[in-house]
């Protein structure tokens, strides 16, 4: 049954832990397309999630921005359900170690790619630097600067 209150709840849940359980006025998500925007009253829906900023307005706290890695959103009855890989809090990311990963991972790409070229390399090996590529980046992107 849909809620009455002109809120949606916002469930967060990565592998690990729950991340967060609240309600909201409106959510922004990174779709694979393109950014989705979730109000009370969004119809049914089950998407692909890209990597990239969420953010969450409207709360208990305000408006709060996370860096979510893909996965997938359902919306019923004015629930939004986020089941993603990892749901940072923007204030959380440390950008000069999102800097170093995605440096690593670059290197380590282009090494593989180097080795592709006279052995056979598993894409799906090639496949996960990307996405720590894709990772990185968007963590370093969306990360809150302390200057």
């Amino acid at each position: 049954m849909a809620q009455t209150d002109g809120l949606i709840r916002v469930e967060v849940v990565t592998p690990a832990r729950a991340v967060l359980d609240i309600k909201a006025k409106d959510v922004v998500l990174p779709g694979v397309n393109g950014e989705l925007d979730v109000m009370p009253g969004h119809l049914a829906l089950l998407t692909d999630l890209g990597v990239g900023r969420m953010i969450v307005r409207g709360g208990p706290e305000g408006e709060r921005s996370f860096v979510i890695d893909g996965g997938f959103a359902e919306i019923v009855n004015d629930t939004l359900t986020v089941l993603t890989e990892s749901c940072e809090g923007i204030d959380e990311i440390d950008i000069e170690h999102a800097q170093q990963m995605l440096e690593r991972a670059q290197a380590e790409l282009k090494d593989l790619e180097e080795l592709s070229k006279s052995e056979v390399v598993a894409e799906d090996v090639m496949a996960l630097h990307r996405k720590q590529i894709e990772r990185s980046r968007a963590r370093i992107l969306h990360g809150k600067k302390t200057d």
